[in-house]
């Protein structure tokens, strides 16, 4: 009975803490009503659990985990260096946090702590010339407080990308001084997308600089755990070879250990092997046993000892990342049980060590690292047994190996789906066909990493031998990648959905009336279709139309009857960071319609990442004027490659989708689109100059045709008679800013205004008509 007391108390905490990011103080009301209801219903289906006041003690423990979640949370101090930005040029003066790593644009990261800032931004060069003349023997690099011009004490961290040769050798713990541009993190811009501003508010940074030098004013660290990672990563690729062997040196140290190329860093995360990246409780596990066997001959305490340094020992080479630190307290744990003869109870371990995390660092709720882990631990606690039994008409060796991936599978799929909206299929066969060489391939390089600690060569030589298995483990990967759907966005669920599958999962393994096959069947079955249906309805029914936000290039996307259709895709960056995820999380795997405005690549570009992403487009249609750029001929090329229909719209050509969407270009050059989504009618000026505008006004056949519910263009000046006779009711600008003069003559019209870049990402829908990210933003909480 006490480890179920412990049990519930401990999961209601999480659940408080997961329950704290729910904006207007709901959190408070969901955790309340559910410690309420399960109070009342629980004790009458779970007859052998904790009694009603358990579950009342532990709402009131949900709720102090929400509002300590919330007490906890980063606010910036007077002295933050956040104060002073936006800033063009300024100088920091600094302490390393951590050390440097690579970014996908082949640049240098990492936080340092302020200490001081010049926001002038220029040093004071007499000084530090006549200072010089007075000491030749100092150090040019090195300059006093006094000799520099307004320098102020600040305080916080910063976010810090350099070049990349400027962060070359660079440790945690140098003093170092920084030029660059101050700025704010910025709001995501897009429905979906990554909201850089919050990550950084979670780590306690509220301001970073884009650095253009770097002075170190300290020597680096003579000795570290830095020595360690450089020697094992050095016998690692000089044995292997690259990327075998930075592939095996993050199976053994993690990825934030080392860095990946991304092109296999996104393979593996693709396949569904994101996990053998992740430095975790897997390799924890072999360093604990392997620390276990060699010193088993031992007295039980010196068994403690060696296993207490080799798990502190790996802690401190790969970083004290939430999912290290979970199953390095779990591997505690274990040893203690070890030495006082006692069975542990791995659930009640897993659960008390994740408050503990908690307590420490409230904010790793957030973090994906340790959702994913924990739930993954968790279901191969509780569930990885009962399926090997499910799989008895198995030989038992293939049944454990199945088991596992699939208990881990089925744990983190409601995380993953309310997360990315995505899919793996085939996930499950990447991992049972690399689960034997990733134990081996670890091991190996466990070995390899402590050799090459001694001597290099040695360590190399180990790693030599491995690098077959690792071949093999990253060609899977990209097999796996080229199967067909090997990659499928069934769009986000809502949170709703989640906690009902989890609560489903719970009860399959508390309530023994789910013990029976058929009736832990028919729970699972229902946890999918709660998973499953409720968007494959609604994808069924939604009339939505996007535009997001692209600098000045006009973009948007349209769903309806289960049709969409693409207009514009911006560059690669935009198309892959931020246009494939919406996708995603939309449930998007192909667009019946594509088509492109401008042949330009920051406006069509992106079309080349979409395909190489495997989305499906139907039909592509172009307006096509002049002469084509290299990346558009590529596009081409792909398109004819994957035998989709390309042709150039014509002026007075209509498209129609479906009885609600139609698209019809007006003129062409300049060019003018008509767009009718139901009851609305849009008119896009994609090229809004006052050429473009003169030529537009001259034709007078032309301008009856303009009249239009909504404007959509790209910022500029429109000409009286041109917006005249589009005579919106709405205008929506596409652009970073809009003519101030554009703005007051709309206004003065009495005409709506939007534009993305004040307003973000809008959104179009018959049930909440426009609104925008901004305005959904507003209503969360400051994280």
């Amino acid at each position: 009975m006490k480890s179920q007391v412990v049990l519930v108390l401990a999961l209601f905490f999480v659940v408080g803490a997961y329950a704290s990011f729910l904006p207007d103080g709901t959190g408070f009301y969901t955790v309340f009503g559910i410690g309420l209801g399960l109070s009342l219903v629980a004790p009458k289906i779970w007859r052998l659990g904790p009694k009603r006041w358990v579950y009342l003690v532990a709402t009131l423990v949900a709720i102090f985990a929400c509002f300590y979640v919330k007490f906890r949370t980063p606010q910036p101090q007077v002295e933050d260096i956040s104060k002073y930005a936006p800033l063009s040029n300024a100088i920091v003066r600094g302490q390393v946090i951590e050390s440097p790593s690579l970014t996908r644009s082949e640049r240098a990261r990492f936080l340092l702590e302020v200490k001081e800032i010049n926001t002038s931004g220029k040093l004071n060069i007499k000084n530090l010339i006549q200072n010089t003349e007075a000491n030749p023997s100092s150090s040019n690099t090195e300059t006093k407080p006094d000799e520099a011009n307004k320098f102020v004490a600040a305080s916080g961290k910063l976010y810090v990308t350099v070049p990349l040769i400027e962060a070359t050798g660079l440790r945690s713990g140098q003093e170092v001084e920084l030029s660059g541009r101050l700025y704010v993190p910025n709001r995501a811009d897009n429905f979906g997308a990554f909201d850089f501003k919050s990550y950084l508010a979670r780590e306690g940074v509220f301001a970073g600089m884009n650095g253009r030098s770097l002075i170190e004013k300290s020597d680096a660290p003579f000795f570290g755990e830095w020595w360690f990672v450089s020697r094992i990563v050095r016998a690692h690729v000089m044995g292997a070879g690259v990327p075998e062997g930075a592939l095996l040196s993050s199976l053994v140290l993690g990825s934030r250990a080392v860095d990946l190329p991304s092109d296999l860093k996104d393979a593996f995360i693709q396949a569904g092997l994101a996990a053998v990246l992740a430095a975790s409780g897997f390799q924890v596990t072999l360093v604990l046993g392997a620390a276990i066997a060699l010193s088993r001959n031992k007295s039980l305490k010196m068994q403690f000892a060696i296993g207490s340094l080799s798990l502190a020992g790996y802690l401190l080479l790969t970083g004290a990342s939430p999912s290290i630190l979970r199953a390095v307290v779990m591997g505690f744990g274990s040893l203690i049980g070890l030495v006082v003869q006692r069975r542990s109870r791995p659930v009640i371990g897993l659960l008390v060590t994740a408050v503990l995390l908690l307590l420490y660092q409230p904010l790793w709720i957030w973090d994906l690292g340790f959702q994913f882990s924990f739930l993954a631990t968790f279901g191969l606690l509780t569930s990885s047994r009962s399926i090997a039994e499910r799989l008895e008409w198995l030989p038992p060796t293939i049944a454990e190996l199945l088991s596992v991936p699939i208990a881990a599978y089925i744990w983190t799929l409601p995380l993953q789906l309310l997360v990315f909206g995505k899919l793996s299929p085939y996930s499950l066969i990447a991992n049972v066909l690399t689960t034997p060489l990733v134990l081996i391939s670890t091991y190996g390089g466990i070995i390899s990493g402590l050799l090459g600690i001694v001597f290099v060569p040695i360590g190399a030589a180990i790693a030599w031998l491995l690098y077959p298995l690792l071949r093999w483990t990253i060609e899977i990967a990209q097999w796996v990648n080229t199967l067909p759907s090997a990659s499928t966005s069934v769009g986000s669920i809502h949170l709703w959905q989640m906690f009902i599958a989890y609560a489903l999962f719970m009860a399959i393994w508390l309530v023994p009336w789910f013990g029976k096959m058929q009736r832990w069947t028919i729970a699972f079955v229902l946890a999918c279709v709660v998973l499953f249906v409720p968007n494959a309805i609604a994808q069924a029914n939604t009339f939505q139309v996007t535009l997001p936000a692209f600098n000045d290039v006009p973009i948007m996307l349209i769903r309806n009857q289960n049709q969409t259709v693409l207009i514009n895709s911006g560059d690669r960056q935009f198309a892959s960071f931020t246009l494939q995820p919406f996708l995603q999380k939309l449930g998007v795997n192909r667009l019946d319609w594509a088509i492109a405005t401008d042949t330009q690549p920051d406006a069509s570009d992106g079309w080349n990442e979409l395909i190489s992403d495997s989305v499906v487009i139907a039909q592509f249609r172009d307006i096509s004027v002049g002469v084509t750029p290299k990346p558009y001929q590529n596009l081409q090329q792909s398109l004819a490659n994957a035998k989709t229909p390309l042709a150039s719209l014509k002026a007075g050509e209509t498209l129609t989708v479906n009885n609600q969407v139609e698209i019809q270009l007006l003129n062409q050059s300049p060019d003018v689109l008509k767009i009718k989504t139901g009851e609305l009618t849009w008119l896009l000026l994609p090229n809004a100059d006052p050429k473009s505008q003169q030529a537009i006004a001259t034709k007078k056949d032309l301008l009856p045709k303009l009249s239009a519910n909504i404007l959509w263009w790209t910022g500029g000046q429109i000409e009286p008679e041109v917006l005249q006779a589009i005579n919106p009711k709405i205008a929506i600008a596409s652009a970073t800013s809009v003519v101030e003069a554009m703005v007051n003559q709309l206004y003065e019209s009495k005409i709506r205004v939007f534009y993305t870049g004040r307003d973000g990402a809008i959104q179009w829908t018959p049930e909440k008509d426009f609104h925008t990210l901004r305005d959904q933003q507003d209503t969360r909480s400051p994280i």
